[in-house]
Protein backbone atom coordinates (compact mmCIF):
# COMPACT_ATOMS: atom_id res chain seq x y z
CA UNK A 1 0.00 0.00 0.00
CA UNK A 2 2.33 2.32 1.14
CA UNK A 3 4.78 1.54 -2.16
CA UNK A 4 1.76 2.32 -4.07
CA UNK A 5 1.18 5.82 -2.82
CA UNK A 6 4.39 6.35 -3.55
CA UNK A 7 4.20 5.96 -6.92
CA UNK A 8 0.94 7.65 -6.79
CA UNK A 9 2.83 10.44 -5.63
CA UNK A 10 5.68 10.39 -7.71
CA UNK A 11 3.60 10.52 -11.09
CA UNK A 12 1.10 13.28 -9.37
CA UNK A 13 4.65 15.54 -9.13
CA UNK A 14 5.73 14.47 -12.88
CA UNK A 15 2.33 15.65 -13.87
CA UNK A 16 2.83 18.46 -12.38
CA UNK A 17 6.16 19.25 -13.72
CA UNK A 18 4.61 18.41 -17.10
CA UNK A 19 1.73 20.78 -16.42
CA UNK A 20 3.83 23.26 -15.83
CA UNK A 21 5.78 23.12 -18.82
CA UNK A 22 2.93 22.88 -21.08
CA UNK A 23 1.71 25.88 -19.55
CA UNK A 24 5.10 27.65 -20.18
CA UNK A 25 4.84 26.63 -23.79
CA UNK A 26 1.77 27.78 -24.81
CA UNK A 27 2.15 31.02 -23.39
CA UNK A 28 1.47 33.96 -25.66
CA UNK A 29 4.59 34.94 -27.74
CA UNK A 30 7.31 36.67 -26.67
CA UNK A 31 7.47 40.45 -27.16
CA UNK A 32 11.51 41.06 -26.58
CA UNK A 33 13.81 38.18 -27.94
CA UNK A 34 17.50 38.38 -25.99
CA UNK A 35 19.99 35.70 -28.29
CA UNK A 36 23.42 35.51 -27.44
CA UNK A 37 25.77 33.81 -28.93
CA UNK A 38 29.39 33.30 -26.65
CA UNK A 39 31.85 32.43 -30.09
CA UNK A 40 33.58 29.56 -29.09
CA UNK A 41 32.17 29.44 -25.72
CA UNK A 42 31.65 25.69 -24.53
CA UNK A 43 31.08 24.23 -20.77
CA UNK A 44 34.66 24.38 -19.45
CA UNK A 45 35.05 27.79 -20.57
CA UNK A 46 32.11 28.62 -18.20
CA UNK A 47 32.69 26.30 -15.75
CA UNK A 48 36.21 27.52 -15.92
CA UNK A 49 35.10 31.46 -15.57
CA UNK A 50 33.28 30.25 -12.27
CA UNK A 51 35.91 28.67 -10.82
CA UNK A 52 38.33 31.53 -12.03
CA UNK A 53 36.20 33.94 -10.21
CA UNK A 54 36.05 32.33 -6.69
CA UNK A 55 39.73 31.69 -6.28
CA UNK A 56 39.58 35.53 -7.44
CA UNK A 57 37.02 36.80 -5.11
CA UNK A 58 38.54 34.74 -2.22
CA UNK A 59 35.42 32.42 -1.74
CA UNK A 60 35.42 28.62 -1.52
CA UNK A 61 32.81 27.38 -3.45
CA UNK A 62 32.04 28.62 -6.67
CA UNK A 63 29.41 31.22 -7.41
CA UNK A 64 27.60 30.26 -10.90
CA UNK A 65 27.23 32.51 -13.53
CA UNK A 66 24.11 33.82 -14.14
CA UNK A 67 22.90 32.13 -17.08
CA UNK A 68 24.39 28.80 -15.73
CA UNK A 69 21.26 29.16 -12.99
CA UNK A 70 18.33 29.26 -15.66
CA UNK A 71 16.32 26.02 -14.77
CA UNK A 72 15.89 25.33 -18.69
CA UNK A 73 19.22 23.92 -19.85
CA UNK A 74 20.27 22.01 -22.74
CA UNK A 75 23.30 21.01 -24.96
CA UNK A 76 23.28 20.65 -28.82
CA UNK A 77 25.56 19.40 -31.63
CA UNK A 78 27.17 21.98 -34.47
CA UNK A 79 28.80 20.14 -36.85
CA UNK A 80 28.57 21.50 -40.36
CA UNK A 81 27.99 19.75 -43.58
CA UNK A 82 31.74 19.67 -44.89
CA UNK A 83 33.07 18.57 -41.79
CA UNK A 84 32.37 17.45 -37.91
CA UNK A 85 34.62 20.54 -36.67
CA UNK A 86 32.37 23.64 -37.99
CA UNK A 87 33.90 26.78 -38.55
CA UNK A 88 31.71 30.59 -37.34
CA UNK A 89 30.10 31.05 -40.50
CA UNK A 90 28.62 27.45 -41.56
CA UNK A 91 27.61 27.16 -36.84
CA UNK A 92 25.86 31.36 -37.01
CA UNK A 93 24.47 30.28 -40.55
CA UNK A 94 22.28 27.46 -38.49
CA UNK A 95 21.89 29.53 -35.66
CA UNK A 96 20.27 32.50 -38.03
CA UNK A 97 18.50 30.08 -40.59
CA UNK A 98 18.11 27.09 -38.92
CA UNK A 99 19.95 25.31 -41.72
CA UNK A 100 23.34 23.40 -41.82
CA UNK A 101 26.09 24.79 -44.39
CA UNK A 102 29.28 24.17 -45.00
CA UNK A 103 32.27 25.72 -43.55
CA UNK A 104 33.37 29.79 -44.73
CA UNK A 105 29.13 29.82 -45.83
CA UNK A 106 27.26 32.40 -44.74
CA UNK A 107 23.36 32.89 -45.13
CA UNK A 108 23.30 29.94 -47.94
CA UNK A 109 22.99 26.31 -47.88
CA UNK A 110 26.14 24.15 -49.26
CA UNK A 111 24.68 24.51 -52.60
CA UNK A 112 24.72 28.69 -52.69
CA UNK A 113 20.83 28.91 -52.23
CA UNK A 114 19.66 31.55 -50.27
CA UNK A 115 18.43 31.28 -46.73
CA UNK A 116 15.82 32.94 -45.00
CA UNK A 117 17.11 34.26 -41.23
CA UNK A 118 15.46 35.21 -37.93
CA UNK A 119 16.00 38.85 -39.35
CA UNK A 120 13.68 38.14 -42.07
CA UNK A 121 10.92 36.34 -40.19
CA UNK A 122 11.47 39.25 -36.87
CA UNK A 123 10.66 41.99 -39.62
CA UNK A 124 7.81 40.07 -40.96
CA UNK A 125 6.28 39.21 -37.31
CA UNK A 126 6.69 43.14 -36.59
CA UNK A 127 9.64 43.01 -34.49
CA UNK A 128 13.06 45.72 -34.86
CA UNK A 129 15.93 43.50 -35.09
CA UNK A 130 19.26 44.70 -33.18
CA UNK A 131 22.24 42.82 -33.73
CA UNK A 132 25.54 43.77 -31.12
CA UNK A 133 29.39 42.52 -31.42
CA UNK A 134 32.87 43.03 -29.74
CA UNK A 135 34.03 42.23 -32.96
CA UNK A 136 33.45 43.50 -36.63
CA UNK A 137 29.94 44.02 -38.05
CA UNK A 138 30.72 42.45 -40.96
CA UNK A 139 32.53 39.50 -39.21
CA UNK A 140 31.01 36.02 -39.33
CA UNK A 141 28.10 35.67 -36.76
CA UNK A 142 26.33 38.84 -37.03
CA UNK A 143 26.77 38.88 -41.14
CA UNK A 144 24.88 35.72 -40.94
CA UNK A 145 21.76 37.41 -39.66
CA UNK A 146 21.79 39.72 -42.71
CA UNK A 147 23.99 38.87 -45.21
CA UNK A 148 24.10 35.64 -48.15
CA UNK A 149 27.53 35.10 -49.12
CA UNK A 150 29.57 31.34 -49.71
CA UNK A 151 32.56 32.92 -48.83
CA UNK A 152 32.92 34.69 -45.41
CA UNK A 153 35.79 36.97 -46.04
CA UNK A 154 33.88 38.90 -48.75
CA UNK A 155 33.36 41.76 -46.49
CA UNK A 156 32.06 44.37 -48.90
CA UNK A 157 29.52 42.21 -50.40
CA UNK A 158 28.58 41.67 -46.49
CA UNK A 159 28.24 45.66 -46.26
CA UNK A 160 26.01 45.72 -49.21
CA UNK A 161 23.60 42.52 -47.62
CA UNK A 162 23.62 45.08 -44.31
CA UNK A 163 22.58 47.78 -45.76
CA UNK A 164 19.59 45.89 -48.04
CA UNK A 165 18.55 44.40 -44.85
CA UNK A 166 16.11 45.18 -42.30
CA UNK A 167 18.27 45.81 -39.14
CA UNK A 168 17.36 48.58 -37.41
CA UNK A 169 20.41 48.96 -35.30
CA UNK A 170 24.22 47.18 -35.32
CA UNK A 171 26.94 47.72 -33.53
CA UNK A 172 30.44 46.47 -33.09
CA UNK A 173 34.46 46.87 -33.29
CA UNK A 174 35.05 48.22 -37.02
CA UNK A 175 33.94 47.51 -40.42
CA UNK A 176 36.17 45.02 -41.56
CA UNK A 177 37.58 45.70 -45.10
CA UNK A 178 39.96 42.94 -47.13
CA UNK A 179 43.02 43.55 -45.14
CA UNK A 180 41.06 40.80 -42.61
CA UNK A 181 40.89 38.57 -45.52
CA UNK A 182 43.15 36.64 -47.75
CA UNK A 183 45.56 38.40 -50.23
CA UNK A 184 43.28 36.98 -53.28
CA UNK A 185 42.71 39.15 -56.59
CA UNK A 186 39.18 37.75 -56.49
CA UNK A 187 38.36 40.21 -53.54
CA UNK A 188 36.99 43.53 -54.02
CA UNK A 189 39.62 46.21 -52.20
CA UNK A 190 38.03 48.11 -50.51
CA UNK A 191 39.00 49.81 -47.18
CA UNK A 192 37.17 50.48 -43.77
CA UNK A 193 36.68 54.58 -44.94
CA UNK A 194 35.18 53.35 -48.47
CA UNK A 195 32.86 51.24 -46.82
CA UNK A 196 31.81 53.41 -43.93
CA UNK A 197 30.67 56.02 -46.71
CA UNK A 198 28.35 53.01 -48.12
CA UNK A 199 26.72 52.93 -45.16
CA UNK A 200 26.37 56.63 -44.86
CA UNK A 201 25.03 57.09 -47.99
CA UNK A 202 22.71 54.73 -47.72
CA UNK A 203 20.85 57.16 -45.09
CA UNK A 204 22.10 54.81 -41.93
CA UNK A 205 23.25 56.81 -39.11
CA UNK A 206 26.83 55.44 -38.47
CA UNK A 207 28.46 56.70 -35.64
CA UNK A 208 31.23 56.26 -33.12
CA UNK A 209 29.45 57.85 -30.20
CA UNK A 210 27.75 55.23 -27.59
CA UNK A 211 25.14 57.93 -26.64
CA UNK A 212 24.60 59.49 -29.68
CA UNK A 213 23.62 55.74 -31.13
CA UNK A 214 21.52 54.91 -27.85
CA UNK A 215 19.46 58.59 -28.10
CA UNK A 216 18.67 58.78 -32.24
CA UNK A 217 15.11 58.81 -33.54
CA UNK A 218 13.26 57.21 -36.11
CA UNK A 219 16.61 56.47 -38.33
CA UNK A 220 18.99 53.24 -38.50
CA UNK A 221 21.89 53.11 -36.78
CA UNK A 222 25.33 51.88 -37.12
CA UNK A 223 27.70 52.30 -33.77
CA UNK A 224 30.82 50.91 -34.20
CA UNK A 225 34.57 52.05 -32.09
CA UNK A 226 36.57 52.78 -35.77
CA UNK A 227 35.75 53.92 -38.95
CA UNK A 228 39.14 54.63 -40.47
CA UNK A 229 40.95 51.19 -39.68
CA UNK A 230 40.18 47.75 -39.47
CA UNK A 231 41.22 47.68 -35.40
CA UNK A 232 38.71 45.86 -32.84
CA UNK A 233 38.21 46.85 -29.19
CA UNK A 234 40.65 45.54 -27.04
CA UNK A 235 40.38 42.60 -24.72
CA UNK A 236 38.61 43.36 -21.12
CA UNK A 237 42.17 42.23 -19.80
CA UNK A 238 43.64 44.74 -21.50
CA UNK A 239 41.50 48.25 -21.33
CA UNK A 240 44.04 50.95 -19.56
CA UNK A 241 40.49 53.17 -18.52
CA UNK A 242 37.11 54.08 -18.56
CA UNK A 243 36.40 52.28 -22.33
CA UNK A 244 33.30 53.78 -23.78
CA UNK A 245 33.53 51.29 -26.20
CA UNK A 246 32.90 47.74 -24.71
CA UNK A 247 30.38 45.00 -25.36
CA UNK A 248 28.33 45.70 -22.76
CA UNK A 249 28.26 49.62 -23.34
CA UNK A 250 27.42 48.50 -27.05
CA UNK A 251 24.40 45.73 -25.67
CA UNK A 252 23.43 48.77 -23.40
CA UNK A 253 23.00 51.31 -26.46
CA UNK A 254 20.77 48.88 -27.91
CA UNK A 255 18.38 48.28 -25.29
CA UNK A 256 18.32 51.40 -25.11
CA UNK A 257 17.65 52.16 -28.54
CA UNK A 258 15.58 49.44 -29.23
CA UNK A 259 13.22 50.11 -25.75
CA UNK A 260 12.07 53.05 -27.43
CA UNK A 261 11.99 52.39 -30.84
CA UNK A 262 10.14 49.18 -31.58
CA UNK A 263 6.42 49.72 -30.70
CA UNK A 264 5.59 46.30 -31.24
CA UNK A 265 8.59 44.14 -29.25
CA UNK A 266 12.41 43.63 -30.77
CA UNK A 267 14.88 40.69 -31.76
CA UNK A 268 18.30 41.23 -30.32
CA UNK A 269 21.27 39.03 -31.19
CA UNK A 270 24.31 39.64 -29.09
CA UNK A 271 27.82 38.29 -29.40
CA UNK A 272 30.72 37.35 -27.59
CA UNK A 273 33.36 37.52 -30.24
CA UNK A 274 36.24 38.36 -28.45
CA UNK A 275 35.95 34.79 -26.23
CA UNK A 276 36.73 33.78 -29.29
CA UNK A 277 39.94 35.25 -30.48
CA UNK A 278 41.20 34.52 -26.78
CA UNK A 279 40.26 31.06 -26.85
CA UNK A 280 42.31 30.70 -30.41
CA UNK A 281 45.42 32.12 -28.65
CA UNK A 282 45.07 29.59 -25.76
CA UNK A 283 44.92 32.24 -22.71
CA UNK A 284 42.63 31.00 -20.44
CA UNK A 285 42.66 34.48 -18.10
CA UNK A 286 41.95 36.54 -21.25
CA UNK A 287 39.07 34.10 -21.73
CA UNK A 288 37.37 34.05 -18.54
CA UNK A 289 37.57 38.03 -18.96
CA UNK A 290 35.45 37.71 -21.87
CA UNK A 291 33.05 35.14 -20.75
CA UNK A 292 32.73 37.53 -17.62
CA UNK A 293 31.71 40.67 -19.64
CA UNK A 294 29.50 38.31 -21.92
CA UNK A 295 27.61 37.54 -18.21
CA UNK A 296 27.18 41.07 -18.16
CA UNK A 297 25.69 41.61 -21.09
CA UNK A 298 23.05 38.59 -19.60
CA UNK A 299 22.76 40.85 -16.73
CA UNK A 300 21.29 43.66 -18.77
CA UNK A 301 18.22 41.54 -20.14
CA UNK A 302 17.39 39.93 -16.89
CA UNK A 303 17.22 43.25 -15.89
CA UNK A 304 14.78 44.13 -18.74
CA UNK A 305 13.17 40.81 -18.27
CA UNK A 306 12.15 41.51 -14.42
CA UNK A 307 10.28 44.80 -15.85
CA UNK A 308 8.57 42.87 -18.95
CA UNK A 309 8.37 39.40 -16.67
CA UNK A 310 5.52 37.80 -19.14
CA UNK A 311 6.86 39.40 -22.25
CA UNK A 312 10.68 38.14 -22.52
CA UNK A 313 12.63 35.86 -23.42
CA UNK A 314 16.75 35.28 -23.24
CA UNK A 315 18.40 32.30 -25.15
CA UNK A 316 21.81 32.08 -24.42
CA UNK A 317 24.16 29.31 -26.38
CA UNK A 318 27.14 29.43 -28.33
CA UNK A 319 28.46 28.81 -32.35
CA UNK A 320 31.12 26.04 -31.08
CA UNK A 321 33.99 25.11 -28.44
CA UNK A 322 37.30 27.10 -29.72
CA UNK A 323 40.57 25.59 -28.60
CA UNK A 324 39.67 22.37 -26.27
CA UNK A 325 40.44 23.68 -22.58
CA UNK A 326 40.73 21.21 -20.14
CA UNK A 327 40.18 21.64 -16.91
CA UNK A 328 42.33 19.19 -14.68
CA UNK A 329 44.95 17.40 -16.57
CA UNK A 330 47.22 17.36 -13.62
CA UNK A 331 46.98 15.09 -10.18
CA UNK A 332 43.09 15.43 -9.50
CA UNK A 333 43.88 19.29 -9.30
CA UNK A 334 42.67 22.23 -10.68
CA UNK A 335 44.94 25.31 -8.92
CA UNK A 336 43.29 28.48 -10.67
CA UNK A 337 45.10 30.18 -7.63
CA UNK A 338 48.03 30.43 -10.50
CA UNK A 339 46.41 32.82 -12.60
CA UNK A 340 45.69 35.28 -10.50
CA UNK A 341 48.59 37.61 -11.06
CA UNK A 342 47.85 37.86 -15.01
CA UNK A 343 47.28 41.24 -16.10
CA UNK A 344 48.13 41.65 -19.38
CA UNK A 345 46.49 39.36 -22.56
CA UNK A 346 49.05 37.07 -24.55
CA UNK A 347 48.47 39.75 -27.44
CA UNK A 348 49.35 42.89 -25.01
CA UNK A 349 52.04 41.03 -23.79
CA UNK A 350 53.23 40.28 -27.70
CA UNK A 351 53.17 44.24 -28.14
CA UNK A 352 55.29 44.59 -24.76
CA UNK A 353 57.69 42.57 -26.00
CA UNK A 354 57.76 43.71 -29.46
CA UNK A 355 58.22 47.44 -28.11
CA UNK A 356 60.81 46.68 -25.78
CA UNK A 357 62.94 44.99 -29.11
CA UNK A 358 62.59 48.15 -31.06
CA UNK A 359 63.79 50.08 -28.23
CA UNK A 360 66.86 48.13 -28.66
CA UNK A 361 66.62 46.26 -25.76
CA UNK A 362 68.36 43.30 -25.20
CA UNK A 363 69.02 41.80 -21.88
CA UNK A 364 67.05 38.69 -21.22
CA UNK A 365 66.44 39.58 -17.67
CA UNK A 366 64.52 42.71 -19.04
CA UNK A 367 61.68 40.02 -20.77
CA UNK A 368 61.99 37.79 -17.85
CA UNK A 369 60.89 41.23 -15.41
CA UNK A 370 57.85 41.99 -18.55
CA UNK A 371 56.33 38.19 -18.16
CA UNK A 372 56.58 38.42 -14.29
CA UNK A 373 54.81 41.62 -14.22
CA UNK A 374 51.98 40.78 -17.00
CA UNK A 375 51.65 37.21 -16.25
CA UNK A 376 53.14 36.16 -12.53
CA UNK A 377 55.50 33.77 -13.36
CA UNK A 378 58.66 33.81 -11.18
CA UNK A 379 56.97 36.36 -8.64
CA UNK A 380 54.02 34.70 -7.95
CA UNK A 381 54.21 31.37 -9.77
CA UNK A 382 57.19 29.20 -9.70
CA UNK A 383 59.27 28.48 -12.75
CA UNK A 384 61.41 25.61 -13.38
CA UNK A 385 64.11 25.21 -14.27
CA UNK A 386 63.48 23.37 -17.79
CA UNK A 387 60.60 25.96 -18.60
CA UNK A 388 62.86 28.87 -17.54
CA UNK A 389 65.40 27.25 -19.89
CA UNK A 390 62.59 27.07 -22.82
CA UNK A 391 61.47 30.75 -22.28
CA UNK A 392 65.43 31.75 -22.63
CA UNK A 393 65.55 29.69 -25.77
CA UNK A 394 62.79 31.45 -27.51
CA UNK A 395 64.64 34.48 -26.49
CA UNK A 396 68.12 33.66 -28.09
CA UNK A 397 66.85 31.40 -31.24
CA UNK A 398 63.12 33.03 -31.86
CA UNK A 399 62.73 36.21 -30.42
CA UNK A 400 65.85 38.00 -31.34
CA UNK A 401 66.14 36.69 -34.92
CA UNK A 402 62.63 38.10 -35.72
CA UNK A 403 61.33 35.07 -36.45
CA UNK A 404 58.12 33.17 -36.92
CA UNK A 405 54.97 33.74 -34.56
CA UNK A 406 52.37 31.29 -33.02
CA UNK A 407 49.30 31.80 -34.97
CA UNK A 408 46.37 32.03 -33.32
CA UNK A 409 43.86 32.93 -36.13
CA UNK A 410 43.35 36.07 -35.57
CA UNK A 411 46.42 37.26 -33.54
CA UNK A 412 49.64 36.33 -33.40
CA UNK A 413 52.15 35.72 -30.40
CA UNK A 414 55.87 35.60 -29.78
CA UNK A 415 56.52 32.10 -29.43
CA UNK A 416 58.11 33.57 -25.78
CA UNK A 417 54.46 34.80 -24.83
CA UNK A 418 53.01 31.66 -26.24
CA UNK A 419 55.17 29.36 -24.29
CA UNK A 420 54.84 31.72 -21.01
CA UNK A 421 51.03 31.49 -21.09
CA UNK A 422 51.26 27.48 -21.64
CA UNK A 423 53.74 27.46 -18.37
CA UNK A 424 51.39 29.58 -16.40
CA UNK A 425 48.13 27.40 -17.78
CA UNK A 426 50.27 24.38 -16.64
CA UNK A 427 50.60 25.42 -13.50
CA UNK A 428 46.98 26.04 -13.01
CA UNK A 429 46.37 22.47 -14.10
CA UNK A 430 44.85 24.05 -17.46
CA UNK A 431 45.20 22.27 -21.37
CA UNK A 432 44.44 23.37 -24.50
CA UNK A 433 44.26 20.56 -27.72
CA UNK A 434 43.91 23.41 -30.38
CA UNK A 435 44.39 26.85 -31.07
CA UNK A 436 41.30 26.24 -33.74
CA UNK A 437 37.62 24.44 -32.84
CA UNK A 438 36.71 21.74 -31.89
CA UNK A 439 33.79 19.02 -32.53
CA UNK A 440 32.61 19.38 -28.81
CA UNK A 441 28.85 20.05 -27.60
CA UNK A 442 27.66 23.40 -27.11
CA UNK A 443 25.60 24.76 -24.36
CA UNK A 444 21.76 26.05 -24.26
CA UNK A 445 20.06 28.00 -22.04
CA UNK A 446 16.86 29.38 -21.85
CA UNK A 447 14.63 32.02 -19.76
CA UNK A 448 11.21 33.33 -20.37
CA UNK A 449 8.42 32.84 -22.01
CA UNK A 450 8.34 29.67 -24.40
CA UNK A 451 11.72 28.43 -22.03
CA UNK A 452 10.52 24.91 -22.18
CA UNK A 453 10.29 24.46 -25.88
CA UNK A 454 14.57 24.38 -25.98
CA UNK A 455 14.20 21.42 -23.84
CA UNK A 456 13.14 19.68 -27.29
CA UNK A 457 16.44 21.19 -29.14
CA UNK A 458 19.39 18.44 -30.12
CA UNK A 459 21.16 20.13 -32.29
CA UNK A 460 21.59 24.02 -33.16
CA UNK A 461 19.67 24.09 -35.75
CA UNK A 462 16.66 23.60 -34.34
CA UNK A 463 17.22 26.80 -31.99
CA UNK A 464 16.25 29.43 -34.39
CA UNK A 465 13.13 27.50 -35.47
CA UNK A 466 12.69 27.69 -32.00
CA UNK A 467 12.26 31.32 -31.69
CA UNK A 468 10.92 31.73 -35.07
CA UNK A 469 8.01 29.37 -34.24
CA UNK A 470 7.39 31.32 -30.97
CA UNK A 471 7.51 34.77 -33.02
CA UNK A 472 4.67 32.95 -34.85
CA UNK A 473 6.87 32.66 -38.08
CA UNK A 474 8.70 29.89 -39.88
CA UNK A 475 12.42 29.64 -41.16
Amino acid sequence: MKKSLNILLLLAFAGMALVACGDCCKQSRPKYIFYFIGDGMSFNHVLGTEQYNAVKQGKSEIERLNFSTFETRNFVTNYSTSNPVTDSAAAGTALATGVKTANSYIGVDDRGTELRNLTDVASEEGYMVGLVTNVGINHATPSCFYGHSSDRFGFPKLVDDYIESPVAFIAGSTIMDMKSGPDDPRYEKVTTVQLAERIRKAGIALTLDVEEAAKTEGKRVALVANDKENRHVPYVIDRKGKEVHTLLNHSKAAIEYLSREAKDGFFLMIEGGKLDYAAHEQDAVTTFAEVNEFAQCVDLALAFAAEHPDETLIVVTADHETGGMSLGWDNYEIRMNALIKQRASAIEMTKIVQQMRSEGKRDWNDYKQALSEGFGLWSHVPVRAEDEKLLKDDFYNIFLKYGPMVDGLYNKSEFMVYDAIRILNKAASIDWTSLYHTGMYTPLYAKGVGECRFLECRDQTEIPKTIASLMGGEL
